[in-house]
């Protein structure tokens, strides 16, 4: 299968599929249960929030030996009973032993979407099910309103017991209080600036 463009890809597709894409298309979609999901490029308000995110949760201390914070980076999910992956905005995960392997869901302990209108029931509906099922044990999203402020920022932990994420806290006071593997306040206004 040769795939120049995104115009002429399959409607379900393996992993082994998506690997051999050229990088340029493959970073144009996610896979959800086998099935090709297009992504739009996200604004540059967006953009902006996550990659500060990231810098801000890269600066402050942390409960594990060594951490890596990365945006928009590929985690397998699962394989099982059909190859998913998603690429979150932010993604906080344990430091891997070879330079250069593909990130696992077992490796990840905070994944971060940045959620407009537009894209508001996807991150709080299907991603956060895929996220806990994954057992990811923290998400995060930070959510803006219609002119790229941040309203809020929702923590989900996850009940391991019962695969999903329970709200932990609403973070509307102009700050994030992180309290889990990274540790340290993050101000709204220096991620919208």
């Amino acid at each position: 299968m040769t795939i120049q463009s995104p115009d002429h890809l399959p409607h379900e597709m393996t992993e082994e599929q998506y690997r051999r894409l050229p990088e340029g298309v493959a970073r144009e979609i996610e896979v959800v249960h086998g099935h090709v999901i297009f992504c739009e490029s996200p604004v540059p308000e967006h953009n902006r929030v996550a990659r500060r995110l990231a810098s801000s949760m890269e600066e402050l201390p942390s409960t594990e030996p060594c951490i890596r914070v990365e945006t928009d980076i590929d985690v397998v999910l699962w394989r099982i009973p059909k190859f998913t992956f998603r690429r979150p905005d932010v993604t906080v995960y344990c430091c891997l032993p070879e330079r250069g392997a593909k990130l696992e869901a077992g490796d990840v302990l905070i994944v971060v979407e940045v959620s407009s209108p537009p894209t508001a029931a996807e991150d709080l509906l299907d991603k956060k099910v895929q996220y806990a099922r994954a057992g990811i044990p923290l998400y995060l999203v930070v959510v803006l309103d219609t002119k790229f402020d941040i309203e809020e920022v929702r923590e989900f932990r996850l009940d391991a017991h019962a695969a999903e994420y329970r709200l932990h806290r609403l973070h509307r006071d102009g700050f994030v209080r992180l309290e889990h593997v990274v540790l340290g306040d993050i101000s709204f206004a220096d991620l919208v600036r």
